[in-house]
């Protein structure tokens, strides 16, 4: 891209910066704040610096190793030199990474080390503030400032200058944009920097992160800028193709036939629109679930065959995840999936799974695996990447490599093959998740095998997604990318570890004639997409209307609602703090959020009532809530159509237990389209009963308002197995609990409905000493509620 033309600073504001102290041959930025000699000059960053002070809220697009922390520490120093006595607060996706400003802003400010602090989660919250309180320059993880922002702990009102690093997940529920709005409502003059190597090549949503972080103004360098150019190294990108072997081609026909039949079923039903597997990508495939899910959920019963797509399409979906497993890995990859597949045959069998091993092509294609991996035929990239890191060692022994998969178990089998390659000392590092068998790291671990990275017990690491961003990785001579990726965000990432401090290499592996190609292009088109983008956005200034400061102004009347501490990490608490609610964490004994002395309130998602319907949970809940207040509530969250569709349980089933709930239980349930909706409920519901004479809250530890029998029916009703109707049976035969608790089996089998199964639960529950922080087996709940609706699961 050419150089873009940029009016420049005004003469006053670039006067902050342009002082110099020369040594030898360099120059540095002079400023009372900034420690001598710690911060070089170029003249990019200071007018980039200056530019932000001018226009106000900016985002700063530039190429990683551009020194955008730089960026930040220039402007940070103009405004604590400007407002004393107020804060900086710098936000980063991670802890490696928030540390990773700290330590670069004690190298830069020449003010007592003491304030400036690293705020994670892994700090207690009451420490938190006292740091928060006593420092100038807070370094820390969003979710961290979220969470103390929520529950009061922190307010925002005395930070001058509010940085986003990594800006581009300044979108939907990430917490940037939360703390963005509480920013801009709580400081007086709130000034924000956002930072990002690359925003994205869609319109739509570099307007998000702009309005989202309420961004007046975007900034644009690049490595060919005339200016940045002298402090920028050469990346030489090379392109290295291999063909695949014919056997390969055998299976992958087979596998784009089975998927051509499903799309050809598809297609008759009205929902594919081509019969080409190659139009179908995983991201098509995805919009296709997504429709038919939505069709099961309201069109079903005009529609029967809508089942049938759901499950033709649930098998294109594994068979294509096969064939790029295939075509980008290699064939000990794809027996790995099939025999993920196979087990998922043996323990939880699905109509899809039954199918896909009912085909013959399938049964085929996976006997030709197992004998190519057998007879050690793999993908040809594995011996093209030995060649690339055997040729790299041995003319730069001293060369740090990473090489990208985005596959664990292929990184898994690289780590094996790599062992035995003369020079190459290869590590996996992949992310803290456990996915199935396979154990992530902890942050610990990470952090270990980098400094062993940097120390050069290892200098190869053969890295998942999660080296990409938010973690201080040493900058390599050389990046492989096992196979392209179609995103540009990722593929600017990954080229960025590079080329840092001398001349760096990109070499990225592609099988021809496959979608390796086809991501690749596509990354390389979103990337000059996005940069035409922002230019665009800049130049002809058509950033949509941000929102006002007024739209985030905090509410004269404040509520208070007590939330679990479950909840903290939870969209409706940032909603509910966004609606001028004070929303205090606590562990609560019962119920998510309570609202007044009589009303407390359970939150569940669609999924979350059915789980706790099938495991028993929601019967101790409605007793517990029922017993300690007055006016209990549940809220169930999501489209209320997929109550009946998301799980496989009978309709009556559920009617029943919402049935229950309302007349026996007498708990209203109120259904909501998502967290924002809930949030808005409970804050009406706050609003309406506290801000009135006489309201007050409080958390309840009583019993109140329950007679009786209602009392004994709900002891009865904890026990395993029992609803509403068996526990006044159970008590119309025994008469008191204690003649229940001493019954036999036998005895309990007198009971109507009460088999030998229901009656050994019982027994169990009632006889089995208590062993404090015991595992015991989930117990089935609703299997008894549905025998007694005279209704199956």
């Amino acid at each position: 891209m050419g150089h873009i033309l940029r009016r420049e600073p005004t003469q006053g504001l670039m006067q902050i910066f342009v002082k110099r102290r020369f040594s030898e041959m360099n120059q540095f930025v002079e400023h009372p704040l900034l420690k001598k000699e710690a911060i070089e000059s170029r003249v990019y960053q200071e007018v980039l610096a200056a530019r932000v002070l001018e226009q106000g809220n900016s985002l700063i697009v530039a190429p990683t190793a551009l020194g955008k922390t730089v960026i930040a520490a220039l402007v940070a120093a103009h405004m604590l030199a400007k407002k004393s006595g107020q804060k900086i607060l710098i936000l980063a996706p991670t802890k490696p990474l928030a540390a990773q400003h700290e330590k670069s802003m004690k190298k830069f400010f020449a003010i007592d080390e003491e304030k400036i602090t690293l705020l994670t989660g892994s700090t207690e919250p009451n420490e938190r503030e006292k740091m928060f309180n006593n420092s100038t320059i807070i370094c820390a993880t969003p979710q961290t400032i979220e969470n103390d922002v929520v529950t009061g702990r922190i307010n925002l009102g005395n930070v001058c200058l509010a940085v986003f690093d990594e800006a581009h997940k300044g979108v939907k529920e990430y917490s940037y944009v939360f703390i963005a709005q509480k920013y801009v409502s709580q400081a007086k003059d709130p000034l924000i920097l956002a930072l990002t190597a690359s925003p994205s090549s869609e319109e739509e949503k570099i307007q998000d992160i702009c309005r989202n972080l309420f961004i007046k103004n975007i900034e644009i360098r690049t490595d060919k800028d005339p200016d940045v150019l002298p402090f920028t190294n050469e990346i030489e990108i090379a392109w290295n193709r291999v063909d695949l072997p014919i056997e390969f081609l055998d299976i992958k026909r087979h596998l784009e036939i089975f998927m051509k039949e499903q799309l050809m079923f598809l297609k008759r039903l009205g929902y594919a629109r081509s019969i080409s597997s190659t139009y179908y990508g995983k991201k098509q495939l995805l919009e296709l679930q997504q429709q038919i899910r939505r069709d099961v959920a309201t069109r079903a019963k005009e529609r029967p065959s809508v089942y049938a797509a759901a499950s033709k399409l649930a098998c294109l979906l594994k068979i294509s995840h096969a064939h790029t497993l295939l075509e980008t890995q290699g064939t000990r990859s794809l027996n790995t999936y099939m025999e993920a597949l196979r087990e998922q045959e043996n323990t939880r069998p699905s109509k899809a799974i039954k199918f896909i091993f009912n085909d013959d092509g399938i049964l085929l294609a996976e006997r030709t695996a197992k004998i190519l991996a057998e007879k050690g035929i793999d993908h040809p990239k594995v011996p093209r990447l030995k060649e690339i890191l055997s040729k790299n060692f041995s003319e730069k022994p001293e060369s740090r490599v990473l090489v990208f998969n985005h596959y664990r178990a292929s990184i898994a089998s690289l780590e094996k093959e790599l062992s035995g390659v003369q020079g190459v000392q290869a590590k996996k590092f992949i992310g803290q998740a456990t996915k199935g068998k396979d154990k992530g790291l902890t942050q610990k671990e990470q952090l270990n095998i980098l400094q062993e990275f940097r120390d050069g017990k290892y200098n190869t690491l053969l890295c998942s997604s999660v080296a990409e961003e938010g973690l201080d990785i040493p900058s390599v001579d050389l990046v492989v990318f096992f196979e392209p990726v179609p995103s540009e965000i990722r593929l600017i990432q990954r080229r960025g570890r590079t080329g840092r401090f001398g001349k760096g290499k990109v070499i990225i592996l592609m099988a021809r004639a496959t979608r390796d190609e086809t991501f690749y292009y596509s990354s390389m088109a979103k990337e000059r997409k996005m940069h035409s983008l922002l230019s665009r956005l800049k130049n002809e200034s058509i950033l949509e209307k941000q929102s006002t400061l007024d739209t985030f102004v905090e509410k004269k009347e404040h509520c208070l609602v007590y939330a679990d501490h479950r909840e903290q990490a939870s969209t409706v608490t940032k909603e509910l703090s966004s609606l001028g609610v004070f929303v205090k964490m606590k562990v609560l004994e019962t119920g998510d959020y309570v609202i007044t002395d009589d009303i407390v309130v359970e939150r569940k998602t669609i999924e979350d009532f059915l789980e706790s319907m099938i495991d028993g949970r929601l019967f101790n809940q409605l007793v517990t809530m029922s017993s300690n207040y007055a006016s209990p509530l549940i809220i169930v969250e999501g489209n209320p159509e997929e109550l009946f569709t998301l799980r496989d349980i009978h309709k009556n089933s559920i009617i029943g237990m919402l049935t229950s709930i309302a007349v026996n239980y007498r708990v209203p349930i109120l259904f909501t389209r998502d967290a924002r909706e809930t949030a808005e409920y409970i804050y009406l519901i706050a609003k309406r009963e506290q801000l009135s004479p006489d309201k007050a809250i409080r958390l309840r530890v009583g019993r109140k308002g329950l007679s009786m029998p209602l009392m004994q029916r709900f002891i009865v009703e904890s026990l395993p197995t029992v609803g509403p109707v068996l526990a006044e049976k159970l008590l119309k035969k025994f008469r008191t609990i204690k003649k229940i608790s001493n019954a036999t089996e036998k005895e309990l089998m007198e009971v109507e409905k009460l088999g030998e199964k229901k009656a050994k639960e019982i027994v169990k529950v009632l006889t089995k000493e208590y062993k404090d922080k015991e595992d015991s087996p989930k117990i089935d709940s609703a299997e008894s509620y549905s025998s007694e609706s005279g209704s199956e699961p």
